[in-house]
């Protein structure tokens, strides 16, 4: 089902944020970056028609996280597994998004001249973006194994365990929770920290720690799925 190596893929997850803690504090520190999240709420609120009613404030701590414009990269970590089966991991993480993303930059561009894919979950339609932009918008330049604008589709070297799921119906569910439950792979979901809450434990807990580590559950869960895939018979 997936010809490449296991030894050849660069598992990556990223957790995300509000760039600030809510709209109020971002109008008063970035007034421009709140303007424009100011013009976006109709759009907001198509795409999430449970946001209708909510305050800005409210919309802004559950939704900036998702778009690069509004968002900031708290955690990345990445995993790979060697010749000899052991899963190998790093995390980048921190208050600073520059030192982040320069620090994992140096690991990108050195894995990318290696030949590996990336892999991850809802890969092509939030990380990969995600991380570029965030990269640009910080000054750095992307490294070559991301995609720039000009990288045909079947030049794109990253796996997208979310794609493989949807088997080409792109109508279909497919989150890496419900993913991993229908192929009873343990996931790190249920705890105290989980996507959807990620905002409010970097800002209002100081969760960076728990953070970090749920991140790197992740793609250690990427991994028990490709394997299954690769056990197929």
């Amino acid at each position: 089902m997936i010809n490449l190596p296991i030894t050849k893929m660069l598992f990556l997850d990223i957790e995300t944020v509000g760039v600030e803690k809510d709209y109020d504090t971002c109008l008063e520190k970035r007034p421009q970056i709140a303007e424009q999240f100011k013009k976006y709420l109709d759009w907001f609120e198509k795409r999430f028609p449970e946001d209708k009613g909510k305050t800005i404030n409210e919309i802004f701590s559950c939704r900036a996280a998702l778009v690069p414009e509004f968002a900031k990269i708290v955690t990345i970590s990445v995993a790979f597994v060697t010749d000899n089966d052991e899963i190998k991991t790093q995390t980048f993480s921190g208050e600073d998004e520059s030192i982040v993303l320069k620090d994992s930059q140096k690991l990108l561009d050195r894995v990318g001249k290696l030949d590996f894919w990336l892999c991850g979950h809802n890969l092509k339609n939030f990380d990969i973006p995600m991380l570029a932009k965030r990269m640009v918008i910080n000054g750095f330049l992307p490294p070559s194994i991301l995609p720039s604008y000009d990288t045909k589709p079947w030049e794109i070297k990253a796996i997208d365990t979310k794609e493989i799921w949807q088997f080409g119906s792109y109508s279909s569910i497919g989150s890496l929770d419900l993913v991993c439950s229908t192929m009873d792979i343990p996931t790190p979901k249920g705890g105290e920290v989980t996507g959807d809450k990620v905002h409010d434990a970097y800002w209002n807990k100081g969760m960076l720690e728990e953070i970090s580590k749920y991140c790197e559950k992740d793609v250690k869960v990427l991994i028990d799925f490709i394997r299954k895939l690769k056990n197929l018979r």
